[in-house]
Order: structure tokens, then sequence, then C-alpha cells
């Protein structure tokens, strides 16, 4: 496994940590007029501002570029999780 994948492994994790987090405390909310790019964008700026994340998402970030991360994010998020609630 190259540095680049262990990177990307470790930030997905971080990534999906802070989603679970997110949805039991009901920061995430989606309705069907959002754009999904700016859906993204916005669970995004909350990961770099909230102090419940902000220490993971700095520790992405010295891992990845912060486009590669909102497409981590993006990767990993489920639509249809969200759209159930």
């Amino acid at each position: 496994m190259t540095s680049v994948d262990k990177n990307t492994n470790a930030s997905r994790i971080i990534i999906q940590s802070h989603i679970d987090k997110a949805f039991t405390e009901k920061f995430i909310q989606w309705n069907d007029g959002l754009n999904y790019t700016e859906f993204i964008r916005a669970l995004w700026r909350l990961f770099l501002n909230h102090d419940t994340f902000k220490d993971g998402t700095q520790n992405i970030l010295s891992k990845l570029s912060e486009e590669d991360a909102m497409q981590l994010l993006s990767d990993e998020i489920d639509i249809t999780k969200l759209k159930s609630y």
C-alpha cells in the first residue's frame, strides 16, 4: 500500500466518523431543493468550522488536498440515507 493509499484510507475513516456523528447529532438535513454540490460544500464547511469536527478535518487536510477531501466526502455520504431523514 502506498503512502497516498494510506492517507486516503485514514482520511476515509475520519470522514465516515464525521458523517456518522453529524447524522446522530442531526447536523445533516436534506431537502429535495438542495443542489448536491452545494450540500457537500456546506457539509465540508461544517466539518472545517464546528468544534466537534475541526481537529479531524485538519488531520485530513494534512494528508489530502481540500478538493480530494471533498471528493472523498461526496463518495462516502449515502444520499439515500440523507433522504430518509
